[in-house]
């Protein structure tokens, strides 16, 4: 097999994941939600002004850029509250733990590992075994 046909199955078997379903069922909901549309365009809205204004450099209204920055950080938790949003979030959040855990592992195969073996470590080994408190 080669690595292109290889890399193909991975492609499958990642949009077979249960994972990648779940965050294209979040993200076709976010879409499909109007007041959630309409308040990311205006949090666009919102950054656009700020950039315009800080693009003035010195003659920028600094009382305007913090009151750009107070509306952008209260629109900004808004969407976060979004039930959309929040399920969106954490079918993201699955996805990119799902990416980094393969990352790890493609790493560790550049690296020489035995790709029928080698197991990612935890975040804090230090390699010294005298360090550890287990790694479950």
């Amino acid at each position: 097999m080669s690595l292109e046909s290889t890399l193909r199955e991975l492609g499958k078997e990642i949009q077979a994941d249960p994972r990648f379903e779940a965050l294209q069922s979040a993200a076709a909901k976010n879409d499909a939600d109007e007041g959630l549309q309409s308040q990311m365009q205006e949090l666009q809205l919102i950054s656009l002004k700020y950039q315009q204004e800080a693009a003035k450099a010195d003659d920028a209204d600094q009382s305007r850029i913090s009151q750009l920055q107070e509306e952008y950080q209260k629109q900004y938790e808004e969407i976060m509250k979004n039930e959309n949003m929040e399920t969106y979030s954490a079918a993201a959040s699955q996805m990119e733990e799902m990416a980094q855990y393969i990352s790890k592992m493609i790493g560790l195969f550049f690296d020489g590992e035995n790709p029928e073996t080698c197991e990612i470590q935890p975040e804090n080994c230090t390699h010294d075994c005298s360090t550890c408190g287990g790694c479950h």
